[in-house]
C-alpha cells in the first residue's frame, strides 16, 4: 500500500530495535509520525501515552484493532497537526517529499519544549539516506545546505543506523537512515534563517555575490550600492564561499547586515 508513499518494515526484530533507540520510560509521551498499521506503535506502548498520527484513513481500523489503551489514534496530515504540549519523544518514518518541512516543524517544537521545561527530549526519525546525509554534513562538503545549518543550530544530530531498502515492503528505490535528534539549548532565531535562506540560494558563490544576487530580499536593492557597502560591512567574510560558512560565520553576517535585511 503506497498511496501516501508508505513502505512498511517487515522485520519484527528491526522494529523492536528502532523503538529501543527512543529509550521509552513510563513517564514519556511519544508522538509517532506515520503510524501506518501499528507495526511500530505496538513497541511504543510502555510510554505513558502515544499519539499515533496517520494520514491514510484506510489504515485507521488496523491501528484500532490492535487495542492499545494508551494510544490515541489521530487521522491527520502531520503538517496540519498541532503537536501536543505533553510530548517529549518523537518517532517516525518521514516521507521524502515532506522531510524538510516536517523536520523544521520538529526542530522548532523540540526547541519550544526545551524552553518550557520539558525533560528527556528526543527524536528518532527515519529518512531516505541522502536526506539524512544532508542533515549531518559539514561546511565545505557538497551536500552542505540550508537544512544542514538549521539542524546544526537547533540540535545535535547523528545517523545511528543505515537501513537497506530490502527490509521494506514494497521496497523503496533507495536506502534509508535512522537519525537521532537531541535539541540544543538555543534561542529560536528566525532572523538568522532569513539570512541562511538568502545565502544558500547561491551556495556556490562568494558571500558578497550571493547577497547581491538575492538583493530582492534586501532593503538595499541597488547592485552598485551593495558592491560598495558589503565589503566594508563584512570584511573577509565577503569573499568566503557560502558552502564553506560555519554557523558562527553566518551569525556574524546576520549581525553585520542587520540593517539590510
Amino acid at each position: 500500500m503506497v498511496r501516501f508513499g508508505q513502505h512498511f518494515i517487515k522485520s519484527e526484530s528491526l522494529l523492536r530495535e528502532i523503538a529501543s533507540y527512543l529509550n521509552i520510560s513510563k513517564d514519556d509521551v511519544v508522538l509517532e509520525i506515520g503510524a501506518g498499521d501499528g507495526r511500530l506503535t505496538k513497541y511504543l506502548v510502555d510510554a505513558k501515552k502515544v499519539y499515533a498520527v496517520e494520514i491514510d484513513k484506510r489504515l485507521i481500523p488496523k491501528l484500532e484493532e490492535k487495542n492499545m489503551p494508551n494510544v490515541e489514534i489521530i487521522n491527520k496530515d502531520i503538517l496540519d497537526f498541532g503537536f501536543p504540549k505533553d510530548v517529549n519523544k518523537i518517532i517516525g518514518n518521514l516521507p521524502y517529499e515532506l522531510s524538510s518541512p516536517i523536520t523544521e516543524k520538529i526542530l522548532l517544537f523540540l526547541n519550544s519544549q526545551l524552553h518550557s521545561g520539558v525533560k528527556n527530549l528526543l527524536a528518532v526519525l527515519m529518512y531516505q539516506r541522502e536526506f539524512a546525509e544532508r542533515m549531518t554534513t559539514f561546511p565545505g562538503l557538497k551536500d552542505y545546505s540550508r537544512l544542514s545549518v538549521l539542524v546544526n543550530y537547533y540540535a545535535d544530530c547523528e545517523i545511528i543506523k543505515n537501513i537497506p531498502k530490502g527490509v521494506f515492503r514494497p521496497p523503496p528505490k533507495v536506502d534509508s537512515s535512522l537519525v537521532k535528534i537531541v535539541p540544543k539549548d538555543v534561542v529560536r532565531d528566525d532572523k538568522l534563517f532569513e539570512v541562511v535562506k538568502i545565502l544558500f540560494m547561491h551556495k556556490n558563490k562568494k558571500v558578497i555575490n550571493a547577497l547581491i544576487d538575492s538583493r530582492e530580499f534586501l532593503k538595499v536593492k541597488d547592485k552598485n550600492e551593495l558592491k560598495s557597502i558589503l565589503p566594508k560591512l563584512l570584511g573577509e567574510l565577503a569573499e568566503k564561499k557560502v558552502f564553506y560558512l560555519e554557523l558562527e560565520d553566518i551569525q556574524k553576517i546576520k549581525e553585520k547586515i542587520n540593517t539590510l535585511v
